[in-house]
């Protein structure tokens, strides 16, 4: 018996844009603190969270700005494909994560660095480097993982690839 198999294409799709200048004029986003401020608009007063990607070019400039997931009040669930399956169709040099704290303070919990890490791995095998991802508050503070939290994001990745080798 014969199996039908579907043909199909992909494509993105715009769905508006915004305009974007960073510091003394600068097209790009070549800071966390730069990213963070380009970002911040995006999630406004939202009472849940909210996880965007912006994938970047060769020179650092937003090329897209993806909301991948909205969450609860104090959770957003994501999965690396669903960041990085975006970020492939627009052939990025890079991408930028966000979410934010609707309720508390930037801090980086445990899945925070665990997701970090796991986006990490994925950049790395598929060439598309994750820059930062960086944590929101509704304070409008600001926390970067790769900068604020390295060792600990290490020591995940260090893990997740002994747990590999067993």
């Amino acid at each position: 018996m014969k199996k039908r198999v579907m043909c199909v294409h992909t494509e993105l799709v715009r769905d508006g844009s915004v305009l974007y200048e960073g510091k003394d004029g600068k097209r790009s986003m070549e800071t966390s603190e730069e990213a963070a401020d380009f970002a911040a608009s995006f999630f406004g007063s939202q009472d849940k969270e909210l996880f965007y990607m912006c994938a970047v070019d060769a020179k650092l400039q937003p090329v897209l700005m993806e909301m991948v997931a909205k969450g609860g009040k104090n959770v957003c669930y994501v999965e690396p494909a669903e960041i990085f399956k975006t970020a492939i169709l627009a052939n990025a040099q890079g991408i930028f994560c966000f979410h934010n704290h609707p309720g508390g303070r930037a801090k980086a919990s445990k899945e925070d660095i665990d997701l970090t890490a796991r986006l990490e791995a994925c950049g790395v095998m598929l060439g598309i480097p994750l820059l930062d991802h960086i944590i929101i508050s509704s304070q409008g503070e600001v926390y970067s993982i790769k900068e604020q939290d390295e060792e600990k994001l290490n020591e995940t990745m260090n893990r997740m690839f002994d747990k590999k080798k067993q």
